[in-house]
């Protein structure tokens, strides 16, 4: 997949509309759109819906929460009230601060996903067309201008852009884009005008993949990281204790057996 960055053009707008099957002076016939449509989905990212409390449940399960919840258990256990606060105040506040940043994220994407609930000029049967963004499908020509947002992943036909690729990867400058140059999903058109042909939409295009790694991805923040940390030393303390009382536990319970064998035998 050509990068939001690269300048130089993957493939040709010709050999593009080949591919697609598509016509630059007509687009696609009301028909083959219909076709594809039924083929491909409408052009929208499924969103995983995870109710809030089945998602912050879920940062109590995994090896580093398994490893504080067992410090905390092991903890009380031998009686150690601080080690069991610590270990469980590590837990709380890791699985919090990875829920809050979860959430932020899911909101984000959320709300882009939104604004790509938008109405798209599209040519069919050589006539152009208003539609909802949703029932474009690769191979269909459309018209974008300043201020629209770019519905699908398309390839320019002719024209030249300024585009805003902030809300898929952060960059603050506008990206000049002229024939031949992929326009991605998400972005928004600020300056300029121009014809150009869907190359993909719905979880195939550019915003839909990264959409899906966010939801499927778990990055492990710095405090992640800090916790497991402590969590490990911890562990290998608690660990050490209950050696220690296994072991003294034997001791004494050898020393008892033994002694009371002296007393059966002099008696």
């Amino acid at each position: 997949m050509q990068t939001t960055d690269s300048k130089t053009p993957a493939r040709s707008a010709t050999d593009t509309i080949l591919s697609l099957g598509s016509n630059r002076a007509a687009g696609l016939t009301a028909v083959e759109a219909t076709l594809r449509l039924n083929r491909d989905g409408p052009n929208d990212v499924p969103e995983a819906r995870i109710h809030p409390l089945s998602r912050l449940l879920r940062k109590f399960w995994g090896l580093s929460a398994w490893m504080l919840e067992l410090i905390v258990a092991l903890s009380v256990m031998l009686g150690k009230r601080v080690d069991a606060w610590v270990a469980l105040g590590l837990l709380l506040v890791n699985a919090v601060l990875s829920f809050l940043q979860e959430q932020r994220a899911s909101a984000a994407v959320s709300a882009l996903r939104r604004r790509l609930q938008v109405t798209a000029r599209v040519l069919r049967d050589a006539s152009w067309t208003p539609i909802p963004a949703r029932e474009l499908v690769p191979g269909d020509v459309v018209r974008v201008r300043a201020g629209d947002f770019v519905p699908a992943d398309l390839l320019i036909l002719d024209g030249d852009l300024r585009v805003d690729q902030s809300a898929l990867t952060g960059e603050s400058q506008e990206i000049a884009r002229t024939t031949d140059h992929a326009v991605f999903s998400g972005s928004t058109v600020r300056r300029g005008e121009a014809t150009a042909i869907v190359t993909a939409t719905g979880g195939r295009t550019y915003f839909g993949k990264t959409t899906q790694l966010i939801q499927t991805a778990h990055p492990k923040l710095h405090v992640e990281e800090v916790t497991t940390r402590l969590g490990e030393s911890l562990f290998v303390i608690v660990g050490v204790l209950v050696g220690v009382a296994v072991t003294l536990s034997s001791f004494k319970g050898c020393a008892s057996s033994t002694a009371y064998r002296s007393r059966w035998c002099c008696s």
